[in-house]
C-alpha cells in the first residue's frame, strides 16, 4: 500500500489544486520558514481521520479552509485525497481487487464534511478501520514530527505503549475489544430490565388469571340482563308508534283548516301590494318633479353669478385703462431726461481722448532715461563681482589655514587623553593581575562545594522515587475501590430506571386505567384527573402487605376531581375501547363510622394511623380505610371477632383479611409481594441507596484526589530534585571553566601591561612633532588677513557709488510708473464713459417700446368692456326666463304630492283588514306548531330508545321480536328482573372484563419477553468469550513484537550513537494488556540514566533509534518524517541518512527538512514556495 500521490485543493495555504506524486524511495520537501512543508503533512494526517484542530495546529476544524490573501478571496470548502498503489494486494481485504485505493476527505465552511473511498462515500469509522493495524494512520508511526519525537521521549510509559501495540497490530483488536465491552454493558443493563420486567410480568399472570375467572361470571350475567333488556324495549317501542300514529292524524286537520285562513289573507296582502306600487310610482313622480325644480334653481344660480362676474369685470377693466395711462405719462418723461444725459457724455468722451495723448509723450521720455541708468548700473555690478569673488577666495585660504591648525591642536588634545588613558590602563590592568589571581582561587573552592551539595541531592532524588512508587500503588488501591462503587451505582441506577418505567407505563394496571393515566401524561394540564389510590398513600414495609390486601384492586382507583370528570374518563374508555375502570371523586360524602376497638389486646392500631397520605387527600384515605384496624395476627382477629361480632375490617401485617361478614382471606402468593406499592418502595428504596452510594463515591474522590496531589508533589519534588542536580552539574562545569578562563586572563593582562609602556613612549613622540606644525599653520594665516583688509576697503567704495545710482534708478522708475498708472486711469474712464452711453441708449429704445406696449394696452381695454356689457345684457334676459318656467315647475309638484296623500289613506285601510286576519291564522299555526312537537317528542323518544339499543347491544330496535318468550311478561315484571340482574352484577364488584384478553396477552407477552432475556444470556456468555479470545490474542502479539523490537532497538542504538547501550522495559511484566513501556539509555562514556537527563539531541537519536526499530520489525508502507533531523549535528546526520537510505528498500519515505546533507540523500525534492504571501506552490526536482 505505497503512497501514490497526494492532492490538495483548499487546504490551508494550499489554495489552487496542488497535486503531489510521491515514487519509491527517498522523497525531501523543503523550503524556507513558513512556506508551507508542514501543512503537506497536516494534509496526510487529515485525510486519514484526523479529529483534533490541536493536532492541525489550529483552534478550531474550519482553521483548514484556507482563509484568503492579498489576491484571493477565501475558499468554500477544503478537500485532501490521498492515492495508495495496492497492486501488490496488501491492502484490506474488502479492497483487494482494486490496484488503487483513493481516500478523500472533504470540509465545508459551514461546517458539513464528507468522507469518500474510491469516491464512494463513506463514514469516518470506515476510514479509521481502512487503516487500523497497518502502521497508517493519522495517529500511527508512520508520520513524525519533531514534536512528536519530544512527545515520545516525554510521554508517560502507558502511553509509549501505543507505538508497540500499532506495530503488532493489535490496535484492530482492541477496537473490537473496546466494541465488544460496551455492547456487554449495554446487554447486561438490558437483562437487568429485561429480568424486572419479567418477574413483573409473572406476578401479573397471577393475578390476572383470578381477574379472568371473574370476567367470565360477569359476561353471563351481562347475556341474560341484554335479554330482558331487549324485551323491555320492543314493548316499550310498540306503545310509542301507536301513540305516533295518533299525533300524526290529528297534525293533519289543522293543517287544513289553517290553509283557508292563509288563502284570505294572501288575497288581502295581494291588494295591498298593488295599492303599495301605486304609491311608490306616485312617489317616483314627485322625485322627478322635485329633481327639475332643484335643476332650474341651479340653473338661474348660475345666471345670477355670471351677472356678478360681467359687472366685476367692467369694474376691473375700468380700473386697470386708469393706471395704463398713468404708466404711459410716467414713460415719456423717462423719455426726455435719457436724452439730456446721453448728449453730456458725449462731451465727456471728447475730453479723456486729449488727456491720454499727453500722458503717453510723458512716459517715453521717463522711459530712455530709465534705460541710460540700468546699463551704469549693470557695468558697476560687474565690476564688483569680480572684487567680491577674489575676497572669497582669501577668506577661504584663511578658513582653510584655521582648519588645519584646529586639526592638529584637536589631534594634540587626543594624544594627550591616550597618553593619560594608556598611564590609567597600566595602572589598571595592574590591580586586574591581582583580582584575577583571587578569583582563580575563589574559583577552586566554589567548585569542591558544588560537587558536595549534589552528591547530597542525589542521596534525596533516590528517597523521593521510593516515596513516589507507595503513593502511586496506594492511589491504584483507591481508584479499584472507586471502580467498585462505579458498578454498584450503575447497578443500583439499572433497577431503579426499569421500576420507574414500569410505574410511568403503568405497567400491571389494569387495561383502562392504564389507558386513562398514559393519555393525563400526554396532556398539558392534568384536566380534573389527579392518579391513582396507589400514587398518594404510602406504608411502612411491614404494613405494606396488609394496605395491599385490604384495598385490593381498589389500590388501582382513579382520583378525580369530581363525578363529571369521572363521566368523561369512562366515555372516552367507551370511545377508544380500552377497558374499564373505577373512579373516585376527590370530594367524597363522609361515611358514617362507628368508633374502632383500639383498645383490644388484639388490635394494634388503626390502619389509618400507620400509613402517610400526600396533602388533599386525607378525605379519599379515611373513606377507604376508615373503618380497618391491624390485629397481630389471624388467631387474634377472629377471636375478637367471636367476641364482639366486629362490623368493621380486621388485617394482620402479613395480609390476611377478615371482613364484616367474618369472611377470612390469606394464604401466599407473589400478588402481595410485587403490587404497586411495593414498587414506589423499591424506588424510595433504591433512590436513598443512590444518594449513600454517590455521597461515598465523593468521598473516595476527594482521598483518591488528595493522593494525587501527594503524588503530584512528590514528583514535583523530584523534578526540582533532578533539575538541581541537573543544575548543580551545569554550575559545576561552568566553574571549571571559570578556573580554565582565570588562567588565561592571567597571561593576557601580563601582555597588555607590557603593550602599555611601549604605547606612551611612541604617543610622547607624536607630541613633539604635532606642536611644531600647529605653530607653522598661525604665521600663514596672519599674511592672509592682511590682503583681505585691503580688498574689503576697495569693495566697500564701489558699494557706495553703486548705491546712489540705483537710488536714481528708483526716482526716474517711480514716475514712470505713476505715468504708467494715470494712463491707465484715463482709459478706464474713457471706457467707464462708452460703456454708460451704450447703456443710456439701450434704455431709450427699451423706454420707446414700453410707451407703444402702454398705447396697445389701453386699446385692448376699451374693446373688451364693449364685449362685456354685450353679454352682460344676454345673461339678465336668460335669468328672466328661468324664474318664469320655476313657478311652473313648482305647481305641477303640488298636484302630484296631493295624488300621493290620497293613495297612502287607501293602503292603509286595506293593511288594516290584514291585521284582523292575521290572529286568526297564529292560532291555527300554534295548533299545528303543538301537534308537530308532541309528534316529534314522540319520534325522538322511539328515536333514543333506538339509539341506547344500538349502543348497548348492536342491535337495531326494528328487528326486536315483541312476540318472544320474553316479551310474554308484562314490561312490570321485566323492570322488576333487570333491577334483580343490576343488583347481582353491581354486588359482584370491579370486574375488569378486559382480563382475560390481558391474561392471553401477558402470557404471550411472557413467553417472548423470557426469550429475550435467555438470547440476553446467550449473548453476554458470547461477548465474554469474544473479549477472552481478543485479549489472549494481544497479549501474544503484543509480547512477541515487544521482543522483537527491543531486540532490534539495542542493536541500531550503538550504530546511531557509535556506542552506547539501551533497552526496552515494561512496567508491568504480569500484565501484558496494561503495561507500560520505559527506554533506559546508556550513551557512550555515560553512566545508565533516563532518557530525560539526555541533551536535546541525544533525545532526538533514542526517539530515531526505537522508531526504526518498530519499521524493522513492521515495515508500514510509507513514513513522513517532519524536521526530525533538525536536533542532529552533521556526524549524527549522516549516521541518520545511512539508516534512512538501508530502510528506504523496505518502506517508502517522505522528509521534510532543512538540511542539506539530508536533502543530498533523497531521490526527489520537492520546493514549497509563496510566489504570493498567503498561497503556496509546489516545484520537483529529480535528482540525478
Amino acid at each position: 500500500m505505497r503512497l501514490k500521490s497526494l492532492e490538495m485543493i483548499g487546504f490551508k495555504s494550499f489554495a489552487q489544486k496542488t497535486l503531489i506524486e510521491l515514487n519509491p524511495g527517498i522523497t525531501a520537501i523543503v523550503g524556507p520558514n513558513g512556506c508551507g512543508k508542514s501543512n503537506i503533512v497536516d494534509a496526510l494526517r487529515w485525510a486519514m481521520g484526523e479529529q483534533s484542530a490541536r493536532h492541525l495546529r489550529g483552534h478550531q476544524m474550519e482553521d483548514v479552509v484556507f482563509s484568503g490573501s492579498d489576491t484571493l478571496p477565501p475558499t468554500g470548502m477544503a478537500e485532501v485525497s490521498i492515492t495508495f498503489d495496492n497492486e501488490d494486494g496488501r491492502g484490506p481485504a474488502e479492497y483487494g481487487n482494486f490496484s488503487e485505493i483513493m481516500v478523500t476527505r472533504r470540509l465545508f465552511r459551514s461546517g458539513e464534511s464528507d468522507y469518500a473511498i474510491n469516491k464512494v462515500p463513506c463514514r469516518l469509522k470506515d476510514v479509521i478501520e481502512l487503516f487500523l493495524g497497518t502502521g497508517v494512520g493519522s495517529k500511527a508511526y508512520s508520520i513524525v514530527e519533531q514534536g512528536r519525537v519530544d512527545e515520545l521521549v516525554n510521554s508517560k510509559p502507558e502511553e509509549r505503549r501505543a507505538l508497540i501495540e500499532e506495530a503488532a497490530g493489535t490496535s484492530k483488536y482492541k477496537s473490537r475489544k473496546l466494541v465488544a465491552e460496551r455492547k456487554l454493558e449495554r446487554t447486561q443493563q438490558n437483562l437487568l430490565r429485561v429480568s424486572d420486567i419479567v418477574r413483573e410480568i409473572e406476578r401479573q399472570i397471577r393475578t390476572m388469571e383470578l381477574q379472568a375467572k371473574k370476567a367470565e361470571r360477569y359476561r353471563a350475567l351481562k347475556a341474560e340482563l341484554r335479554d330482558k333488556d331487549l324485551a323491555c324495549a320492543a314493548l316499550q317501542r310498540r306503545v310509542l308508534n301507536e301513540e305516533i300514529i295518533a299525533y300524526e292524524t290529528q297534525l293533519a286537520d289543522a293543517e287544513n283548516h289553517l290553509t283557508e285562513h292563509l288563502a284570505s289573507l294572501a288575497a288581502k296582502e295581494a291588494e295591498s301590494e298593488a295599492v303599495r306600487l301605486s304609491l311608490m310610482e306616485a312617489d317616483k313622480e314627485i322625485g322627478a318633479q322635485q329633481e327639475k325644480v332643484y335643476q332650474h334653481k341651479v340653473q338661474i344660480q348660475a345666471e345670477e353669478q355670471r351677472t356678478d362676474f360681467y359687472n366685476k369685470d367692467l369694474s376691473q377693466l375700468n380700473h386697470t385703462e386708469t393706471e395704463a395711462r398713468a404708466a404711459l405719462s410716467q414713460l415719456e418723461d423717462k423719455l426726455k431726461t435719457m436724452g439730456q444725459e446721453i448728449e453730456e457724455l458725449n462731451k465727456a468722451k471728447e475730453s479723456f481722448v486729449q488727456l491720454s495723448l499727453f500722458e503717453q509723450t510723458f512716459l517715453r521720455e521717463k522711459e530712455q532715461d530709465l534705460e541710460k541708468l540700468q546699463a551704469q548700473i549693470q557695468s558697476l555690478q560687474s565690476e564688483l563681482d569680480k572684487e567680491k569673488e577674489a575676497l572669497i577666495e582669501s577668506a577661504n585660504q584663511i578658513a582653510y589655514l584655521n582648519n588645519d591648525a584646529m586639526t592638529k591642536e584637536k589631534r594634540r588634545a587626543e594624544i594627550e587623553k591616550e597618553l593619560a588613558r594608556s598611564q590609567e590602563e597600566h595602572s589598571a590592568a595592574a590591580d586586574s593581575l591581582e583580582l584575577c589571581e583571587q578569583r582563580r582561587r575563589d574559583t577552586k573552592k566554589s567548585l569542591e562545594a558544588s560537587l558536595e551539595q549534589a552528591r547530597k541531592r542525589t542521596i534525596d532524588a533516590a528517597q523521593m522515587t521510593a516515596s513516589i512508587q507507595s503513593l502511586g500503588k496506594a492511589t491504584d488501591d483507591q481508584e479499584r475501590r472507586i471502580n467498585i462503587l462505579k458498578e454498584q451505582i450503575q447497578e443500583s441506577r439499572s433497577r431503579l430506571i426499569s421500576l420507574e418505567d414500569l410505574q410511568r407505563n403503568y405497567e400491571g394496571c389494569q387495561e383502562g386505567v392504564r389507558a386513562i393515566m398514559l393519555k393525563r401524561q400526554q396532556e398539558p394540564s392534568p384536566n380534573g384527573i389527579y392518579g391513582l389510590v396507589a400514587e398518594v398513600i404510602e406504608a411502612p414495609e411491614s404494613y405494606e402487605k396488609a394496605l395491599t390486601a385490604v384495598l385490593g384492586d381498589r389500590l388501582q382507583y382513579v382520583i378525580v376531581k369530581g363525578h363529571e370528570e369521572g363521566l368523561e374518563a369512562i366515555e372516552y374508555l367507551k370511545r377508544e375501547a380500552s377497558g374499564r375502570g373505577s373512579f373516585i371523586p376527590l370530594q367524597l360524602s363522609r361515611r358514617q363510622h362507628q368508633p374502632l376497638p383500639v383498645g383490644e389486646a388484639e388490635v394494634i392500631a388503626p390502619l389509618l394511623e400507620m400509613i402517610s397520605v400526600k396533602d388533599g387527600y386525607r378525605d379519599v384515605a379515611e373513606y377507604l380505610l376508615s373503618d380497618v384496624v391491624v390485629v397481630r395476627d389471624l388467631k387474634a382477629g377472629i377471636a375478637l371477632w367471636n367476641r364482639n361480632g366486629f362490623y368493621s375490617t380486621m388485617v394482620t401485617p402479613d395480609g390476611e383479611v377478615i371482613d364484616p361478614m367474618g369472611i377470612v382471606t390469606g394464604g401466599s402468593g407473589a400478588s402481595l409481594e410485587g403490587s404497586f406499592l411495593s414498587q414506589r418502595r423499591r424506588i424510595r428504596e433504591l433512590r436513598s441507596i443512590l444518594g449513600e452510594l454517590d455521597l461515598q463515591l465523593q468521598v473516595e474522590r476527594v482521598e483518591v484526589a488528595k493522593l494525587k496531589r501527594e503524588l503530584e508533589e512528590a514528583e514535583t519534588k523530584k523534578s526540582l530534585f533532578a533539575a538541581e542536580i541537573h543544575r548543580l552539574e551545569v554550575e559545576r562545569v561552568g566553574l571549571e571553566h571559570a578556573k580554565l578562563s582565570a588562567d588565561q586572563e592571567l597571561a593576557r593582562l601580563t601582555q597588555t601591561v607590557q603593550a602599555l609602556i611601549q604605547e606612551q613612549s611612541d604617543l610622547t613622540t607624536a607630541l613633539h612633532l604635532l606642536n611644531e606644525e600647529i605653530r607653522q599653520c598661525h604665521a600663514n594665516v596672519e599674511a592672509r588677513s592682511q590682503e583681505k583688509n585691503q580688498r574689503e576697503r576697495f569693495l566697500t567704495e564701489k558699494q557706495t557709488e553703486l548705491i546712489e545710482l540705483r537710488e536714481a534708478e528708483e526716482a526716474v522708475e517711480t514716475a514712470v510708473t505713476q505715468s504708467r498708472i494715470r494712463n491707465a486711469a484715463l482709459g478706464e474712464k474713457r471706457e467707464n464713459t462708452n460703456l454708460n452711453l451704450e447703456n443710456r441708449l439701450r434704455l431709450q429704445e427699451e423706454t420707446a417700446g414700453q410707451v407703444i406696449s402702454r398705447q396697445a394696452q389701453i386699446a385692448d381695454i376699451q374693446l373688451a368692456r364693449a364685449e362685456l356689457e354685450t353679454s352682460l345684457v344676454e345673461a339678465q334676459r336668460t335669468l328672466e326666463l328661468g324664474r318664469t318656467d320655476l313657478q311652473e315647475l313648482e305647481n305641477r309638484l303640488h298636484a302630484d304630492r296631493q295624488r300621493y296623500k290620497d293613495i297612502s289613506m287607501r293602503l292603509a285601510e286595506i293593511e288594516e283588514s290584514i291585521k284582523e286576519l292575521r290572529p286568526l291564522g297564529q292560532a291555527c299555526q300554534e295548533e299545528k306548531s303543538r301537534l308537530q312537537l308532541a309528534l316529534a317528542e314522540k319520534r325522538l323518544n322511539l328515536q333514543h330508545l333506538a339509539n341506547n339499543i344500538r349502543e348497548k347491544y348492536d342491535v337495531e330496535c326494528a328487528e326486536l321480536n315483541v312476540e318472544s318468550s320474553e316479551n310474554s311478561l308484562s314490561r312490570e315484571q321485566l323492570l322488576a328482573d333487570i333491577d334483580e340482574l343490576r343488583g347481582r352484577l353491581e354486588r359482584m364488584g370491579e370486574v375488569n372484563l378486559a382480563a382475560i384478553g390481558e391474561y392471553e396477552e401477558l402470557t404471550t407477552r411472557f413467553q417472548f419477553i423470557n426469550q429475550q432475556k435467555q438470547d440476553l444470556e446467550k449473548s453476554i456468555a458470547d461477548l465474554q468469550q469474544t473479549i477472552t479470545k481478543l485479549n489472549r490474542v494481544c497479549r501474544l502479539r503484543f509480547k512477541e513484537s515487544f521482543e522483537e523490537i527491543n531486540e532490534k532497538f539495542q542493536s541500531i542504538f550503538p550504530r546511531l550513537f557509535r556506542g552506547g547501550k539501551a533497552k526496552l522495559v515494561l512496567t508491568d511484566e504480569t500484565d501484558y494488556l496494561e503495561t507500560g513501556v520505559e527506554i533506559v539509555v546508556q550513551p557512550p562514556g555515560k553512566k545508565l540514566q533516563s532518557i530525560t537527563l539526555l541533551s536535546g539531541g541525544e533525545k532526538a537519536l533514542t526517539a530515531v533509534s526505537l522508531l526504526f526499530a518498530i519499521f524493522l520489525t513492521k515495515p508500514s508502507p510509507f513514513c513522513f518524517l517532519d524536521e526530525v533531523d533538525a536536533p542532529l549535528d552533521d556526524a549524527n546526520i549522516d549516521r541518520f541518512n545511512e539508516m534512512i537510505n538501508e530502510m528506504s528498500r523496505l518502506s517508502q519515505f517522505v522528509l521534510v527538512t532543512h538540511n542539506k546533507k539530508t536533502m543530498q540523500a533523497a531521490e526527489v525534492l520537492y520546493g514549497i514556495t509563496m510566489a504570493e504571501p498567503g498561497i503556496s506552490k509546489v516545484v520537483s526536482v529529480r535528482m540525478s
